[in-house]
């Protein structure tokens, strides 16, 4: 009975995207699986929240796939743009692990040190974009591998350096955290769409070193833990 009591919550969050888990978005339920069995996210076992906010996240993931497929591989320029398109239903980027439904934006208050992510808040996603279209304005400069010059970054030529711009750079040339600095990340290990709601409300940390934050990877499928500061998972890899 619990089996499928898991089963239905996880299928149903991987669909919709939605706090609660709810039928209305259910056009066919899996076979052998009461439609009366439903488990709200704060009533799961830790394993059964994580594999719940993993299935929301690869069903983020499917919808770039899809939404690159359709611009000549370009990701959205905002995460919200899946469901204005149509790659996801309306509530299709709230984390069922959010209690504000996508008010709060992708990091909660409780972070306190992570002001620079308003910068990509989006109305009704609960999700930190990685790739957003937002003007960086944080010090990226001393921050990514080589230290390059904005212009450098600047792909677009617009004169103004996006999150976007910054990740890619990131991405090809790696940081200044890594040892030894300024090489290429795996994708499978590069973050894309980050749920910091994983955990919450005893996720965050003075010293931010739990393994509070769920990641959607670049490659579009690996959905993998770390640290809010992530790249200090991986700085002596």
């Amino acid at each position: 009975m619990m089996k499928r009591v898991l089963v239905l919550a996880i299928w149903v969050a991987g669909l919709s995207g939605c706090t609660s888990v709810k039928l209305a978005h259910m056009e066919k339920l899996p076979e052998n699986v009461e439609p009366l069995l439903v488990l709200s996210y704060g009533a799961m076992t830790p394993t059964a929240q994580h594999e719940c906010l993993a299935a929301e996240l690869r069903t983020v993931g499917r919808a770039l796939q899809a939404y690159a497929q359709s611009h000549n591989g370009q990701l959205p320029p905002r995460l919200t743009d899946l469901v204005s398109e149509k790659y996801l239903p309306a509530c299709g980027l709230v984390s069922s692990a959010d209690p504000t439904f996508g008010k709060d934006g992708g990091v909660p208050n409780c972070y306190t040190n992570w002001g620079q992510a308003v910068e990509t808040d989006e109305s009704g996603s609960s999700y930190l974009y990685e790739f957003s279209a937002a003007p960086c304005k944080w010090d990226w400069q001393s921050y990514l591998g080589g230290k390059p010059a904005a212009a450098a970054v600047d792909t677009n030529k617009d004169g103004a350096v996006s999150w976007a711009e910054v990740k890619s750079w990131q991405l090809s040339h790696g940081d200044t955290v890594q040892t030894p600095k300024s090489k290429p990340y795996d994708k499978s290990l590069f973050p894309v769409v980050r749920c910091y709601w994983y955990q919450y409300p005893t996720a965050y940390t003075p010293d931010a070193t739990g393994k509070t934050v769920l990641n959607l990877a670049a490659d579009l499928q690996t959905v993998f833990v770390s640290q809010p500061w992530w790249e200090k998972d991986q700085a002596g890899q």
